[in-house]
Formats: structure tokens, sequence, C-alpha cells
């Protein structure tokens, strides 16, 4: 998918309501976030419960419920104009880097790996050291078929390393399976279902093991108590660390 179709969206709450005029009366607009001007359009819906945001490369989307009050629905976006701030700067470093990244190269564990497409009648990927060899017919989309080769890499690797940390904290998730989230690194269920974002596999083990440890430690704890985080601790002793650099280098492992 394309940087600039890429899309970030705020979970619906119920906030309180405390009046402030902030959008014009109008269903789009011009939004101030921080030093920037960003259109924005109002959506509202029968069917929506609760107040939501979604940011796009181009616009803030405000989802609403078609019987919310107008000053409600300004009183919700002022609330969250820290995350939106926060989260327009992230998209647009996305798009910056999307520009500047070079197409001829992936990362994987932690490498740089250098792309080589070369004309084939047949599909066919091969590693040599710390270049990725790619053979396919000259229509073949290429970058899909190194998506595929690094799902296929993570469905095997992300399972070993989850079960790896698993052992260590004595249980295990109820169920396994690979995220395609844009936003989330990894996800636990109540029913001690785990998911982990393919994209990992671009991570050195080390933020792919933090990241493990994490979800796991929700099968003891499904929140982010003083107890979660000591449960983090004892299977990855530098979490906050390696939490860091994950957010670091967050931005360009998306890129994928």
């Amino acid at each position: 998918m394309p940087p600039n179709s890429r899309a970030w969206s705020k979970p619906g709450s119920k906030p309180k309501w405390r009046g402030c005029p902030l959008l014009p009366h109008a269903n789009s607009g011009v939004l101030q976030i921080g030093d920037a001007a960003v259109p924005y359009l109002l959506r509202r819906s029968r069917r929506r419960r609760t107040l939501g945001l979604t940011v796009t490369a181009h616009e803030v989307r405000i989802h609403a419920p078609s019987w919310t009050p107008r000053a409600e629905i300004e009183t919700y976006v002022r609330q969250q104009h820290d995350w939106l701030h926060r989260t327009w700067a992230r998209m647009h470093a996305h798009v910056r880097q999307a520009e500047s990244t070079p197409a001829n190269e992936l990362r994987y564990l932690g490498r740089r790996l250098k792309l080589d497409v070369r004309a084939s009648l047949f599909h066919e990927i091969r590693r040599h050291g710390n270049t990725l060899r790619v053979y396919a017919p000259l229509d073949a989309d290429a970058g899909e078929l190194v998506r595929d080769w690094l799902i296929a890499r993570a469905e095997r690797l992300l399972a070993w390393r989850l079960a790896r940390i698993a052992r260590r904290l004595g249980r295990g998730p109820s169920r396994f399976a690979l995220s395609d989230a844009r936003t989330q690194w990894g996800s636990c269920t109540r029913r001690g279902h785990i998911r982990l974002n393919w994209r990992l596999v671009q991570a050195p083990l080390a933020l792919i093991d933090y990241v493990a440890a994490h979800e796991l430690a929700h099968l003891v704890h499904l929140d982010h108590s003083p107890r979660f985080w000591a449960v983090v601790a004892e299977l990855c002793p530098d979490a906050l660390a390696r939490r860091a650099e994950l957010r670091t280098m967050g931005n360009s492992l998306f890129l994928v």
C-alpha cells in the first residue's frame, strides 16, 4: 500500500462535554494541528455510538454519531489534539522516509539486504549473504514477491521466538497468528490469542523478543499496570531500552 494511503485510527470513546469552539460550522474545513493547517472532514452516522478520529496523509476524518451536538464534537477534537499532533507528524515522517528509502534495499532481522531482481520464467527468491536475489517474470511485481518472502519467514520465526519466551513464562497463547496492523506490533485477547505483526521480521531478534515478552505478559495481566511491567521485566530485563529502540526504527519498518 502506498504511503499516502495509510491511515491511523483513534479508538472511539465517550468524552466529557466541555463546550469549546474549535471547528467551523461545516462538515469540512481546516483544523490547526500544531503549526500545520490540516483539512478535516466530519462524517456523521446513525450506526456509530462513539466519537473517533482517523488521520491520513491528506486529512483528518472526524467520525460522530448523527445525534452528537456540535459542541461535544469540538470538545472531543480539542481533547485529542496531542494525539492528532503526534499522529500527523508520524504520518508525514512515513511519507518522507518512503520518498528517501532506496527501492533496492530491505531489512531482515536488523540487517540491510540489497535487492537483486533478475528476469526469469519462474518466481524464486534466494538469499546470498547480504543480497536477496529475486527471479521473476518481467511483468511480475517484485515488491509483492519480497513482501510474501518476508511474511513466510515471519510466520516461522515469530512463532519460534514466542514459544521460546513462553517456556520461560510457564504458559503460552491459546492461539498464535500474524498481524498486518498498521499501528500495533502485537495484541493479546482475553482468550489468550496472540498476534504479532509480520513486519517485526525486519527488526533485530532482541526487539522481536521484547514484543513477544510484552504480549505474553498480557496472559498474566491484561493491562499496563506496574504488575504487568514487572512480568515484562522478568522475561526481558532491558525491555525499556528495547522498547525505545523499536520506537526509533518503527517508522521505517512500517513502510513495507
